[in-house]
């Protein structure tokens, strides 16, 4: 048994009060629209920082405003995101790209997400997300502290993209892009140039998308 593995294990037995640690600022939404837009992009900005599900040349994008806070965003990526991976980013027809946010500037998240965009790019992305999306608590525990010492003494690019964080400047231009674009709300999606705000089951989710994509071409 790995030892991110063991340590996921000893997650599931952390007690639920450690959650009431948790506070986000911005609601965390289920989308009461079947597929309509809640509004219109201003700017989007690509960046190499963001952590990116798929091909990265995939014809077709998707970017994702979430928060590991947000209940809605945690049951997207168990429930919806399976069944995208699936048909359309492992045959290479979309990508995903995340804009990790946290409301409340705290230390132990920024520096997670922070780890989450270095990881994402130079180790293995999969089972440090499944840890933050299973509980987003583990953060303040000494063990996921210990967790992440041990990722980078094994990974010298992880590193060093963590300890130069430039005083995360990348996780507070999403969460200003976040509020200059005038989102109410995570999950957000931008499709094309639309804002779709809030959990939608995969069918429904599947719907948007070929309403708003042309997937043969």
């Amino acid at each position: 048994m790995t030892r991110s593995r063991a340590f996921l294990n000893k997650l599931r037995i952390l007690p639920v009060a450690a959650l009431l640690l948790l506070f986000v600022v911005a609601a965390c939404t289920n989308s009461n629209q079947a597929g309509k837009p809640s509004g219109k992009v201003v700017k989007v900005t690509d960046r190499e920082e963001d952590v990116v599900f798929g091909d990265p040349n995939a014809p077709h994008e998707i970017v994702m405003y979430a928060s590991y806070d947000c209940k809605y965003c945690r049951k997207f990526f168990a429930g919806s995101y399976p069944d995208l991976k699936e048909k359309y980013l492992d045959t290479g027809k979309l990508k995903l790209v995340v804009k990790w946010l946290d409301f409340g500037e705290r230390p132990e998240m920024l520096n997670a997400l922070q780890a989450a965009s270095c990881i994402s790019r130079f180790g293995d992305y999969d089972k440090f997300h499944e840890l933050l999306n299973f509980n987003p608590a583990v953060v303040y525990t000494t063990e996921f502290g210990e967790l992440l010492a041990d990722i980078m003494d094994r990974n010298q690019y992880i590193a060093e993209c963590v300890v130069n964080n430039n005083n995360y400047e990348y996780l507070k231009s999403n969460l200003r892009e976040f509020n200059e674009n005038k989102i109410s709300g995570t999950p957000a999606f931008v499709i094309n140039s639309d804002i779709y705000t809030g959990y939608r089951s995969f069918d429904r989710f599947e719907s948007v998308m070929l309403n708003e994509f042309n997937f043969n071409q």
